[in-house]
């Protein structure tokens, strides 16, 4: 049985690494990349590298990106019953362009597949994700659905990933019933209705979370890091220089590092420490998920605290 199910997209990602700076307008020489990605596959692919038993719950197209993705996650030993491969449908997919130091420049998707995760195709998981010690879940879901899981799940940790801007306003109504968020600043401000500029702000925005009944909030920075805060504790952590291959996922493997301490009983700041360690070392490759993540990794970033 696993100990943690994932709700959430699968996609086919297609990223562009230019030689120079980029130029509007024109075809820019550089490097393309394909991959397979999605805020949740994503983070159950960085769960079962760490070594953690985890399943999935998905849709995709019945076609060679989908195929290949399930394929790809049940060799690492992720449990893949639950994905359902769809004939009439396209596999979604996620474009991106990054600049010359390695941050996403502009970036496009087509995720119309993925509002196939309905409330009647969680109603057939219902009694296994019942079962799971925390749910994981990105906002690929619509709100509807998003109201139904949580509110089937009422006695289980959920922990959420709000995906993007534009997707983190389906959560609002329903955020109370969540464990933890992992919203970035903007994703953050949309879901609060507050103006995030200050490391004062961060507190507030963290505070309205936990008013709403949010037992753990991670307010991520990109480059500024990551705040933190519950009942008990707060804190700014600031990341340290690393060399980036590609920002690319880090967020992906904060999350999964996030759902590993709940699972584990962590405190919220070794949590938050090893979510950081995560993202290190997703942003040590260029694809969106780093083959080399494992808990050895995250030993030797955390000089060898124990996990």
């Amino acid at each position: 049985m696993s100990e943690v199910s994932i709700i959430g997209g699968i996609t086919a990602d297609i990223e562009g690494h230019p030689h120079n700076r980029l130029i509007y307008g024109d075809s820019n020489p550089g490097k393309i990349a394909i991959s397979y990605g999605g805020v949740g596959r994503n983070i159950v692919e960085n769960l079962a590298r760490l070594g953690t038993k985890a399943d999935f719950i998905s849709v995709a197209g019945d076609d060679l990106p989908g195929r290949g993705a399930v394929r790809e996650l049940q060799d690492l030993g992720v449990g893949v019953e639950h994905v359902r491969l769809l004939p009439e449908e396209n596999t979604a997919v996620y474009m991106s362009i990054l600049n010359l130091v390695g941050d996403m420049e502009l970036a496009m998707c087509n995720m119309d597949v993925l509002e196939r995760i309905s409330i009647a195709f969680l109603e057939e998981t219902s009694e296994h994700l019942k079962k799971a010690k925390v749910v994981g879940i990105d906002t690929n879901l619509t709100e509807d659905t998003l109201e139904y899981v949580t509110r089937q799940l009422k006695d289980t940790p959920i922990f959420l990933d709000p995906v993007s801007v534009a997707k983190a306003e389906r959560a609002r109504g329903v955020i109370g019933r969540f464990h933890t968020v992992k919203p970035n600043r903007m994703e953050a401000e949309t879901i609060s209705g507050l103006s995030i500029l200050s490391e004062q702000d961060l507190k507030e925005a963290a505070r309205w979370f936990i008013g709403q009944g949010v037992q753990r909030v991670f307010i991520t920075l990109g480059g500024g890091g990551v705040f933190y805060m519950d009942d008990k504790d707060e804190g700014l952590i600031r990341p340290e220089p690393i060399e980036i291959a590609s920002t690319t996922g880090a967020g992906d493997a904060f999350s999964a590092a996030v759902i590993y301490g709940i699972l584990k009983e962590f405190g919220i700041g070794k949590t938050a420490r090893l979510g950081m360690a995560a993202a290190a070392i997703a942003m040590e490759a260029k694809s969106a998920v780093n083959n080399q993540m494992s808990m050895d990794r995250l030993r030797q970033k955390l000089n060898g605290e124990v996990l």
